[in-house]
């Protein structure tokens, strides 16, 4: 009788432990609600990956907020959301202050690589060597209007600080209102280079990207090595073997400390979340990817 009612009470307590621990966590990683803050220059890779997610997990639901990259800091640090994606890990600063108001980042990891893609309107110049690039970004070029999805972009970030190294950058530029605004703007300026992530032009497959492609051409670049004698653009190949010399990562950076609903959907994206960024042309960090040489003609 005491061996039952001992046994009985353990099942209780277990009972109450589950209880307490939905209180304490209201997901887990297939279920629940979440929020999180994702760089708007990887939206439609983004929500390709959260309806697949979506699809295979019902009871999950994930509502992702696409923003400028340093919005999306802000949220991370404001501790309005404890998943963001951007196209870098935290600063030193970022970290300290996350330290001060006793934010603990618990994983910061790079999932794919991918890069700036240039467009340009249909019959404007699509090919350019990376010199002359390097002077229309300098502003030295000044016929030539750079435009970017929004002022506070990582891509803005990523000319000033990675291609420019701090160098002063043309200040002929245009802040559009977002992605598909920059689209729509270069289409109808053809003195007009649009700076915009890869994610947007890289999925043929896509009948958005392939309305608007129709209108624009994304721009080649012969980069600064002479081992390499074409103009490259931002295909997959040339990303992984960084022969396209504007290449960045996309990062998730966490403060979920149990093993909820942000965790679960950061373990998708690094396993069967991977295959589906490969065959969106982009290229995978978290997987092998065999890269044949073919002969193009």
């Amino acid at each position: 009788m005491k061996k039952i009612l001992s046994l009985l009470t353990i099942a209780i307590c277990f009972v109450f432990a589950a209880c307490d621990d939905a209180a304490i966590y209201p997901d887990n990683q297939t279920m629940g609600a979440i929020a999180i803050s994702v760089d708007e220059t990887y939206k439609p890779i983004m929500e390709e990956q959260i309806k697949i997610f979506e699809g295979r997990y019902p009871k999950a639901k994930i509502k992702a907020v696409y923003k400028p990259e340093a919005d999306c800091i802000q949220d991370f640090i404001k501790d309005t959301t404890r998943l963001i994606f951007i196209t870098r890990k935290l600063t030193a600063d970022e970290k300290k202050i996350c330290e001060q108001k006793k934010i603990a980042v618990t994983r910061e990891l790079a999932m794919l690589r991918d890069a700036v893609a240039f467009i340009v309107a249909k019959g404007a110049k699509s090919e350019y060597t990376q010199a002359e690039f390097t002077k229309i970004l300098k502003g030295e070029s000044t016929d030539v209007q750079l435009v970017f999805d929004n002022q506070n972009s990582s891509t803005v970030r990523y000319i000033q600080d990675t291609v420019l190294q701090g160098a002063p950058m043309t200040k002929n530029n245009y802040a559009a209102k977002g992605c598909q605004d920059l689209i729509n703007y270069v289409q109808t300026n053809p003195k007009s280079i649009g700076v915009i992530g890869v994610s947007w032009v890289a999925d043929n497959a896509d009948t958005t990207t392939e309305s608007f492609l129709k209108k624009l051409d994304v721009v080649g670049i012969l980069p600064y090595n002479d081992s390499i004698t074409r103009y490259r653009k931002p295909y997959q190949a040339y990303i992984g073997l960084k022969e396209y010399p504007y290449c960045r990562e996309l990062f998730f950076i966490s403060k979920e400390g149990y093993p909820g609903l942000g965790t679960g959907f950061a373990n998708y994206l690094g396993r069967d979340g991977q295959l589906v960024f490969s065959k969106s042309k982009l290229f995978p960090l978290q997987m092998e990817v065999l890269i044949r040489d073919v002969n193009v003609h």
